[in-house]
Formats: C-alpha cells, sequence, structure tokens
C-alpha cells in the first residue's frame, strides 16, 4: 500500500518488508509531479519485495516501463529490483562510485579480494564460502546487468517541476547518495541517517576510514536546510534531522570510549554461530 507521505510534490512511501532480516522494512520512496514520476529503491530481488513494491506502483498507476529510479547505494534491500526498471524509455540513477563497486560485486570481484583478506587473518575459507553463499547481500542482489545512468556529487535531476539535488555521502558504503529537494527542504536520507537504529559501517576495499568517512559526512548533511526527512528503514520521526545526527554522533563517541578504557583488556571469544561467525569482547 502506498502512503502518502508529503504534498506539493506529491511523494508517496511503499513499505516494502524485509521478511527474516533484522531490518524490517525498506521505505520505498515515489515523487510524482506533472505526470513524472522517480522511485527511490526498490526492496531484495524476491517474490515478496516484487509483489508489493508492484503493487504499490500500481495503486499510484504507475509502471516500471514509465518510471525512473533512484538507487541510493549498492545493498541488496536497495538494489535488488534495479532490473525491473530497465527499459528504453527509463533511466536508472546510481552514483558513478557506487556503480563502479557494484560491477565489482555483481561479477564477484569484491568477493574473491574479500576472501583473500578474511584468509591472511586466519579465518577458513570454507566457512567465509559457507556463509557468503547464505548471505542476504548476495542472494538479493540482481542477477543481470542493467543500463545504469551514472552521476555525481551536485548533480540534479527533474521530475516534472521538482528538482532533486544528488549528494554523495560515502561511509555506510563508497559512493551513498541522499536525495535533496531543496525548495521542500525535503531529504531522503536512505541508509546515512536512520532514526530508530544506527546505519552499519563496516571496512570497504579501496576505501580508506570509512567511519571517519561517515562522521565527516554526517556533518555535511547538516549543511543543508532540512524539514522533512526520510529514512530507508523503519519508521519516520518527529526528531529533527540535527536532533539524529547528534545521537548518532553521540553513540559513536561512546564506543569509542568503551574501547579505549578498554585497551589491554580485550580477550578474544570464539563461538560457532548459524553464520560461523568469530564474536570479540571487551572486557571493562
Amino acid at each position: 500500500m502506498a502512503e502518502q507521505v508529503f504534498h506539493h510534490p506529491d511523494i508517496y512511501r511503499i513499505d516494502v518488508p524485509l521478511t527474516g532480516n533484522p531490518l524490517k522494512n525498506l521505505n520505498s520512496y515515489v515523487i510524482k509531479d506533472q505526470g513524472e514520476s522517480m522511485v527511490i529503491d526498490t526492496g531484495f530481488r524476491n517474490e515478496e519485495c516484487l509483489k508489493v513494491l508492484m503493487k504499490g506502483l500500481q495503486e499510484l498507476g504507475i509502471s516500471p516501463e514509465r518510471t525512473n529510479l533512484f538507487v541510493t547505494h549498492l545493498h541488496s534491500d536497495h538494489i535488488g529490483l534495479a532490473q525491473y526498471f530497465d527499459y528504453p524509455d527509463t533511466k536508472i540513477y546510481m552514483g558513478q562510485r557506487e556503480s563502479y563497486y557494484f560491477r565489482k560485486l555483481l561479477y564477484g570481484k569484491v568477493r574473491e579480494e574479500r576472501a583473500r583478506l578474511y584468509v591472511a587473518e586466519g579465518y577458513p575459507k570454507e566457512k567465509y564460502y559457507e556463509s557468503d553463499h547464505r548471505n542476504p547481500a548476495r542472494i538479493f542482489m540482481p542477477n543481470q546487468e542493467f543500463f545504469v545512468t551514472e552521476i555525481t556529487d551536485g548533480a540534479r535531476i527533474r521530475i516534472g517541476n521538482v528538482e532533486v539535488t544528488a549528494l554523495e555521502m560515502p561511509g555506510h558504503t563508497p559512493g551513498l547518495m541522499c536525495c535533496y529537494l531543496e525548495k521542500e527542504k525535503v531529504m531522503f536520507t536512505t541508509d546515512h541517517v536512520l532514526f530508530d537504529i544506527t546505519p552499519n559501517i563496516t571496512n570497504w576495499l579501496g576505501m580508506e576510514e570509512p567511519l571517519g568517512c561517515y562522521l565527516k559526512n554526517l556533518d555535511r548533511i547538516l549543511e543543508y536546510e532540512v524539514l522533512h526527512t526520510f529514512p530507508a528503514h523503519r519508521n519516520l520521526s518527529d526528531k529533527t534531522l540535527q536532533q539524529r545526527v547528534e545521537e548518532i554522533k553521540r553513540h559513536h563517541r561512546i564506543r569509542l570510549e568503551e574501547i579505549r578504557k578498554g585497551k589491554g583488556e580485550v580477550i578474544r571469544e570464539e563461538r560457532e554461530t548459524d553464520r560461523g561467525i568469530q564474536h570479540f569482547y571487551i572486557l571493562k
């Protein structure tokens, strides 16, 4: 079901379920104006997500053959169904840097490089591939290539009379992009800023200091005047963007202090889980 979350222009949210995933859902947004439309993110490449997304678009009188798509970043819950929007009269927008990483993922190059790093750190090679084959990030990715219109930071996209500015905010991924409607003071924060949970920051091959990069771009997003914030997961919030950014920064300061206090007291405990993950604990 499509829920209208903003008027003038018309912006709708389609709540796409991510069944069995801790994220719970993906907020796919649709901007409509003057007979034109653009979808922001899609959900996993599976039957449930496809059915819900297409039903929501149908309610809005939109078909994938006649709408553009903006993919904020390469994670499968955002890009999974992108191939279903690949038509001669449509455009699939994606950041240039993110598109590069996505191609490497699609053809398995990133997994090969990551496997070498895991093995070099002592992780059993067979366990890496075993867990990788069960990883939703792999299972629900697009399984075929599609044409991407690559964009860079500051690119402007028009939907009817609405102007959308793409803002590259690396951290969560190497080239994640938020969408900003300057006139309406609307920001689609995707996974850069979430309200119910904190975004996952991990290591990316070829990306230096992803956490530092993320924190820097938390400051950068506050440079824009925002009255309405639309995140990619869970619930919308009455909190301001600035309030939530400060909460996330405080969270990371606390975690850093915990690590500093635990210096010299860190132990490693290995425990088998359903994904074969090794856990690390910090003693206080």
